[in-house]
């Protein structure tokens, strides 16, 4: 299965969501606290996914989500912020609020990770 990293600043927190994707099969990497510990481990770790809380002590973690973007890193906002309260340019992307649907974010890191679907125009 694949690596998951956890992005969330609040302890507790972070060890429920390290459970479920453990629970699901996937390996944790991480808690990150901040952008900073975020970018270091992203740097030392191969990661397959990132689960991003919006909010990490007062710092945005949008930084870290326009690096995903741009090496084609899948991620999935974690996050007690409403959908509305995302920048424009990150609205498409899966977010799942606190407290956490354990169900539907198992789904959405399948899909996010699932291969995408290759067509080819008939010869």
């Amino acid at each position: 299965m694949g690596r998951v990293l956890v992005v969330e600043d609040e302890f507790l927190v972070a060890l429920e969501l390290s459970r479920i994707v453990e629970r699901a099969g996937y390996s944790v990497v991480g808690p990150a606290e901040s952008v900073d510990a975020t970018r270091k481990v992203l740097a030392q770790q191969k990661v397959d996914l990132a689960l991003l809380d919006i909010n990490l002590r007062g710092e945005l973690v949008f930084p870290i989500a326009e690096y995903l973007e741009a090496i084609g890193l899948p991620y999935i906002f974690v996050t007690g912020n409403s959908p509305s309260s995302l920048p424009a340019e990150y609205r498409h992307r899966p977010l799942v609020q606190k407290p956490y649907n354990s169900e539907l974010l198992l789904a959405l890191i399948e899909e996010q990770l699932a291969p995408s679907e290759v067509t080819t125009a008939p010869n």
